[in-house]
């Protein structure tokens, strides 16, 4: 009995000689592995079925804990009108390289709908930002913004990646002082606010950069995405 799913190519590798492997986000059956033959012989059909970051319906047969094989299926939106914008390219990078180390299979359909969020933004960077919250609350070390983590102080003025929050001028001797904005951006995504207007006005790659590096830092990571934008 053939299975279908609604999703997202993730990410896309060759295998072996002609076919690739595919992280397949899909709706009913989350994050898995997939076998996507023939995609790299010569005059393809299946083109259309590997197009990494666009959504697909695959049809297949579901055996858990084994590479499954896509047997066919359709491209329901390919995303051809933001593809070429290398800015998109990058973060969907991040999004996908976040989604394939950080995933939580209990939290799969709120990673399916937060990656459908960015890929369907049109400001992508602010998904990135808020999907970042999101990924460091779920793991479970999210940081102290209501006042400094070492003391307990409510006169801040820096956010320690190291430490874990917000610390006051006393601890925070070998910290880099944090803006005013991104602390004020840094509160309000840790403490649940609609921040979407106020991310608009600020410098939102210093934000991003704090919280990949808190996410590296405390999940142990290292995002090869991450650095590919940081370099350019």
């Amino acid at each position: 009995m053939n299975n279908k799913d609604v999703g997202f190519i993730v990410s896309i590798v060759p295998f072996r000689e002609h076919d690739a492997m595919v992280h397949f986000l899909g709706y009913e059956y989350g994050l898995i592995r997939m076998i996507l033959p023939g995609y790299y012989r010569a005059k393809s059909k299946q083109g259309r079925l590997g197009l990494e970051f666009s959504k697909v319906q695959y049809r297949f047969n579901f055996q858990e804990h084994k590479l499954n094989r896509i047997i066919g299926g359709e491209s329901i939106n390919a995303y051809l009108q933001v593809r070429q914008n290398l800015d998109w390219l990058m973060y969907m990078s991040l999004v996908s390289e976040l989604t394939v180390r950080c995933f939580d299979f209990d939290s799969h359909h709120l990673f399916y709908q937060w990656f459908e969020n960015c890929i369907e933004s049109n400001n992508l960077e602010v998904h990135c930002i808020k999907y970042l919250a999101f990924i460091i609350q779920t793991q479970g070390f999210t940081p102290d913004v209501e006042g400094c983590v070492m003391c307990g102080s409510t006169n801040v003025n820096a956010f320690s990646i190291e430490h874990g929050g917000y610390v006051c001028a006393t601890h925070a001797q070998h910290t880099i002082k944090t803006t005013k904005s991104l602390m004020i951006a840094l509160l309000g995504i840790f403490s649940n606010r609609d921040v979407d207007a106020y991310l608009e006005t600020i410098n939102r790659y210093d934000l991003l950069k704090i919280l990949v590096e808190y996410l590296e830092f405390h999940g142990d990571y290292k995002f090869n995405s991450w650095k590919l934008i940081s370099d350019v």
